[in-house]
């Protein structure tokens, strides 16, 4: 009979290798769910941080464009002022309401409580400012408040005219310190400068119930000249701040947190505006996402913090417990199935096998993009679209079944040239990823305005897999800023070039001749006459005059040539890359002749001439103001001289030698 003992010695082996597997299978569970739980919890970092990303880099570009704009508005006041000798409160009333800024909803009007003009004063001027104002129907007008100074900035203009602003007319700004470091700063540098925040009050003591704000400033000179004020534009935080944020995805901001800090330098960082609850805000942990922006003189910091219902910071979403639960519980069951099974370690190979493939099925599907309100589209390398959400399919109009397999560039509008695509695909191979704004033609033949990010995904290899692209439809807010902008450079009555897209031209025509050595013309024509037309037929009669004057004066020029109303009955033509003398002098006298010739059915008794004076580069002026200024001397020559339309400028002394 054979001895039990090596048998059961045999067993007692077998049965620890068997424990050994089960254990073995459980641990490389526990050790497959650590990872792939580490790789959700990764993920749910990452996606984390591109939403917190996303939403910090809308808020911010929301922001930097919301104060171009009410930049933008501002110039055109310096605009105003620049292109007229005098501005009555009239003309400035004119002005602001062809800006067509709404006065009432929380966002409409950009933060933007009012566009003004604050004169600079010297104690010799104050007591005939005040005069003045009072005759202009301000019985009790005063600078306020009262007091020797050095010199005074008193409030002039003030629009929207309202109770409130016509109290402010008088208060001199720069008896507040935050206010006057930022007056000097824009004087000194010539450009728009912000305030930091201060209460809203124009009085040297605010209330504490005045809104908090900031004063965006500009100064005004003219044709170099001294500083005669300052344009400005305050504007309350709160309606600033959620008329930005009014524009920006509902969706990823609902719950978020957003905080706009005060960083300049040299200055305490101080909060600007926040979207948490009064006593609930703790606006200076290094945890939170901040962008700084430049603006203006200023440095603001940006800050932006997820709700607890769009993610958690560390990973720990219920996606992330789901895995860890699920895959420790796997882990046990496969354990328990090896210690009961485990006696064909072919079958336990296989099962855990198909395991980690489910495994790797589940961190695949884990990375695959959630729902967005941005349009998302996913492509291979080559560019041919394997995925599209429905933000997506909204956005261009676009069902998956009808893109999926077609290249993305379906949506080439046609407005870029194979130059911008070139560079595009250049960036996102190269670098990685690529982000602008670009022109696509949708489905409906529309063509829209896009912000769009491409980012590429790489494998094990750093071999490109996906392109993933973000696309936001930004055409209205395109429009709007093209709007104001044409508005800052454009005379509002004809339609032509202002003063001060004059200069702009001007300066950049006379760096290019001086390099090249070209010549420039500039014509200086004046309408004699005009005075009596508006006199004898209105105003409106005069307005349609100068609008057909514009018109006819634009059909002789050359493509090239920039003709500018200089305002009133003033007009200016730039002529880059001009001819001889003789060829200005011919070009004048056209000009003088559609001027003089028959306006048709505005009047029979409508005879106008013009006196045209013409300055050219190099012989008349090496800068800008020599040139003006030798212009308008010779049409002031050809006006006083009868039977002369067309007057030449006298020689500088520099050309003569």
């Amino acid at each position: 009979m054979p001895d039990p003992a090596p048998r059961a010695w045999l067993d007692a082996v077998r049965s620890w290798h068997i424990e050994r597997l089960a254990a073995a299978v459980l641990l490389s569970g526990l050790v497959a769910t650590a990872a792939i739980s580490e790789l959700t919890r990764r993920f749910g970092v990452a996606q984390y941080a591109r939403q917190e990303s996303s939403l910090l880099t809308q808020v911010s570009d929301a922001i930097h464009a919301r104060l171009e704009v009410n930049a933008a508005a501002l110039a055109s006041v310096v605009a105003l002022f620049q292109a007229s000798s005098t501005v009555t409160r009239a003309e400035f009333g004119r002005f602001y309401a062809t800006l067509a800024i709404p006065s009432s909803g929380r966002d409409a009007n950009g933060g933007l409580q009012g566009l003004g003009f604050a004169r600079l004063l010297t104690p010799a001027q104050v007591a005939p400012f005040e005069a003045r104002m009072r005759t202009e129907g301000f019985a009790d007008f005063r600078v306020k408040p009262p007091g020797p100074r050095p010199t005074y900035s008193a409030i002039e203009f003030l629009e929207p005219e309202n109770v409130v602003n016509r109290q402010a007319l008088g208060f001199d700004m720069a008896t507040r310190p935050m206010l006057q470091r930022a007056m000097q700063t824009a004087d000194r540098t010539g450009s728009a400068t912000l305030s930091g925040k201060v209460k809203l009050g124009l009085e040297q003591r605010p209330l504490a119930d005045d809104p908090p704000g900031v004063v965006l400033f500009m100064p005004i000179q003219k044709n170099g000249d001294a500083l005669q004020g300052w344009a400005y534009a305050p504007m309350a935080l709160k309606d600033l701040f959620d008329g930005v944020l009014a524009t920006v995805n509902q969706a990823a901001l609902a719950g978020a947190t957003v905080r706009v800090i005060d960083r300049t330098s040299g200055e305490p960082a101080s909060l600007l505006y926040t979207t948490a609850k009064q006593g609930r805000d703790i606006w200076e942990r290094p945890t939170d996402a901040e962008e700084t922006l430049e603006l203006a003189g200023r440095r603001w910091g940006v800050q932006v913090s997820l709700g607890s219902g769009q993610g958690n910071r560390y990973g720990l979403s219920p996606t992330f417990w789901a895995v860890l639960i699920c895959g420790a519980s796997a882990s046990l069951v496969a354990a328990m199935a090896a210690h009961l099974l485990a006696i064909n370690q072919r079958t336990t190979r296989e099962a855990l096998a198909v395991s980690e493939e489910a495994a790797k099925e589940r961190a695949l599907a884990s990375t695959v993009f959630d729902a967005s309100d941005q349009g998302i589209v996913v492509t291979d390398p080559e560019g041919r679209i394997l995925m599209a959400n429905n933000a997506f399919t909204q956005l261009t109009g676009y069902r998956l079944s009808e893109i999926q397999a077609q290249r993305a560039d379906l949506l080439k509008s046609g407005r870029h040239g194979p130059e911008f695509y070139h560079e595009l695909w250049q960036a996102v191979l190269q670098r990685g990823h690529w982000q602008g704004d670009l022109w696509n033609r949708v489905r409906s033949g529309e063509i829209r305005r896009h912000h769009l990010a491409i980012s590429t995904v790489r494998d094990e290899a750093l071999r490109p897999r996906y392109l993933v692209g973000f696309l936001q439809d930004i055409t209205e807010r395109h429009a709007a800023e093209e709007m104001v902008r044409h508005q800052a450079l454009h005379d509002p009555l004809t339609g032509l070039a202002n003063r001060a897209q004059l200069m702009q031209q001007l300066e950049r025509d006379l760096a290019l001749a001086k390099r090249y050595g070209r010549a420039i013309g500039l014509l200086y024509l004046d309408l004699d006459g005009f005075k009596e037309v508006n006199d004898r037929y209105g105003h409106a009669v005069g307005d349609r005059v100068l609008q057909l004057v514009g018109q006819r004066l634009q059909e002789v020029l050359r493509q090239s040539d920039l003709l500018c109303r200089q305002g009133g009955d003033e007009f200016v033509v730039l002529v880059p890359d001009a001819g001889s003398l003789n060829e200005l002098v011919t070009l004048a006298t056209k000009l003088a002749e559609v001027c003089g010739s028959s306006l048709g059915d505005l009047g029979s008794g409508i005879a106008l001439s013009a006196s045209v004076g013409i300055a050219r580069f190099p012989d008349h002026g090496h800068t800008i103001d020599a040139l003006l200024v030798a212009a308008d001397n010779a049409m002031y020559v050809a006006k006083r001289t009868p039977g002369e339309q067309v007057h030449l400028a006298e020689p500088s002394p520099r050309s003569s030698s």
